[in-house]
């Protein structure tokens, strides 16, 4: 038991230590913040590390948020999947919400599915991924032709989120049509003049630590930029930004990728590739900063200051910093254990309980 303390007292010191350190160095940036230029050049397209959002709400203006829910389940000889993705439009007359549609509908029929292919867990992961965001953007696409907003907010990034390019040939296809889905989604986006950009509500990004690691450490004294320069490598974006950023506040823009030619996703996207960018902004005074990524048309400094004020009007609750709109499309698309339960037993009552239809021995022990 004694041990077991000590070791408690070490982490305790060393979480006390790690972020005294990060609150030091958010108060250096906000000291110098007014005299460093941090940009603008190839990497950072604005000259303030930190800058104070524009709170001029357009009087009209129709949102759209998309998230999608996914739940599954193995068995012996199969795995089920029930997918639903959900689309929630706002749209504000005079500052204030006029109406809110949905689609395809209020309550969406979720898609049940089936795989046999014989894939590891890890490739098995990959696919339910692929499967979800397909699903995630092709309603995107839909929506956004019918609804015709002039805003949209995934939930999760603006291009394919944790993925690979599989070296099974089995996996292939579902990536190529992830892709392909993609393509559209942002050829539609541009066509109809939409704004596109994703909300990632749990960011764990590195990029902004390392171009502050990069460009603003020379402004400190040698003992104490080597002392942070440590700190900043085990650091999250959002956690030294939670300590930087005041409520209304976001960061320079920044692009996606430091090299989005050798990018393993965005190559898949040759001729759009430069056109990512990213930025951090805190829209509620007791969470932390969401992270913003987001397609660029035209000039990204313009698109910024018509996301960010509605990212800040719509983030109405004072301990979670996600816009209303993604709120509600969550609500409308998630999905439960229970569901595919259903699932389950709808099917063993037509077929009975076939091999390929038991449970994992890890679900029946007697013990």
């Amino acid at each position: 038991m004694e041990e077991f303390h000590n070791k408690l007292n070490e982490i305790v010191q060393r979480i006390n230590f790690i972020e005294s350190r990060r609150v030091k160095f958010s108060k250096f940036l906000r000291k110098i913040n007014n005299d460093f230029e941090i940009g603008p050049n190839k990497e950072i397209k604005e000259k303030r590390i930190i800058i104070k959002t524009k709170e001029d709400f357009p009087e009209n203006i129709s949102v759209l948020g998309v998230d999608g829910g996914i739940v599954k389940h193995s068995y012996h000889g199969l795995d089920l999947i029930l997918m639903r993705a959900a689309g929630a439009n706002f749209v504000y007359k005079e500052g204030k919400l006029d109406k809110a549609n949905y689609f395809p509908s209020t309550n969406p029929i979720s898609t049940p599915k089936m795989l046999m292919e014989p894939f590891s867990d890890n490739e098995l992961n990959s696919c339910y991924n692929f499967e979800r965001q397909i699903m995630e953007i092709d309603t995107t696409i839909r929506a956004i032709k019918k609804l015709k907003p002039d805003m949209v907010f995934l939930d999760g990034s603006v291009i394919p989120h944790y993925v690979n390019k599989p070296d099974n040939h089995r996996l292939k296809h579902y990536y190529e049509d992830m892709v392909k889905t993609y393509k559209e989604l942002f050829r539609v986006s541009k066509k109809e003049n939409v704004i596109l950009s994703g909300v990632i509500e749990d960011s764990r990004g590195v990029k902004f630590c390392d171009i502050l690691s990069r460009r603003v450490m020379s402004k400190m004294g040698a003992e104490l930029a080597g002392e942070l320069q440590t700190v900043l490598e085990k650091t999250k974006d959002s956690n030294l930004l939670f300590y930087t950023l005041k409520k209304g506040e976001r960061t320079c823009i920044f692009n996606y990728s430091q090299k989005p030619g050798s990018h393993p996703i965005l190559k898949e996207f040759e001729e759009l590739r430069d056109s990512f960018f990213s930025f951090y902004i805190k829209t509620v005074e007791f969470d932390r900063p969401i992270r913003v990524d987001f397609l660029n048309f035209g000039d990204p400094v313009e698109t910024v200051n018509k996301l960010s004020p509605v990212l800040l009007k719509t983030s109405g609750h004072a301990g979670y910093g996600l816009p209303a709109v993604l709120i509600e499309a969550d609500q409308r698309a998630k999905l439960s254990e229970k569901d595919i339960g259903i699932f389950y037993s709808d099917i063993v009552s037509q077929v009975g309980n076939v091999s390929s239809l038991f449970k994992m021995r890890r679900e029946m022990r007697p013990f």
